[in-house]
């Protein structure tokens, strides 16, 4: 399986980020970027015995001009942390009219992180390859 190597918020209708494992957040930069460093789940593959594969790649995620960021993780029992769903909002104008904004709203399985982006871009380090029934490559 190949896969494109960029992916922007043009693709969001094609793309889904449940089950993705996060490894790394880093907050909203000078340059009002979050990035997230997780591995993507390109295809769920259902096999003849009723079992799954995955494909997976490790990806970077970054959202562009990133303001009203919060984010409530409470890790629990175990220092891991998924993606449920990652919801998008209807676009707005800025409050200076320089961009277009939307609401982001990632929920985890141990919190949730919100905040407002113009965009963002997901780019693949290497070709997603298939893994037995486990979902992350365990970096």
């Amino acid at each position: 399986m190949e896969v494109k190597e960029l992916w922007t918020d043009a693709d969001f209708d094609q793309m889904g980020w449940h089950d993705c494992r996060i490894y790394a957040v880093r907050f909203p930069d000078s340059e009002h970027r979050l990035t997230l460093d997780i591995d993507y789940i390109f295809r769920w593959e259902k096999l003849p015995d009723g079992s799954f594969r995955f494909w997976v790649s490790p990806c970077e995620l970054v959202f562009r001009n990133v303001s009203d960021f919060k984010a409530g993780v409470d890790f629990k029992d175990y220092m891991q942390l998924f993606i449920m769903e990652l919801k998008r909002g209807d676009p707005r104008p800025s409050p200076y009219g320089q961009v277009t904004l939307r609401d982001y709203e990632i929920d985890c399985d141990n919190g949730r992180i919100a905040f407002a982006a113009s965009g963002f871009e997901q780019r693949i380090r290497e070709q997603p390859r298939p893994l037995g029934p486990e979902q992350d490559l365990g970096r």
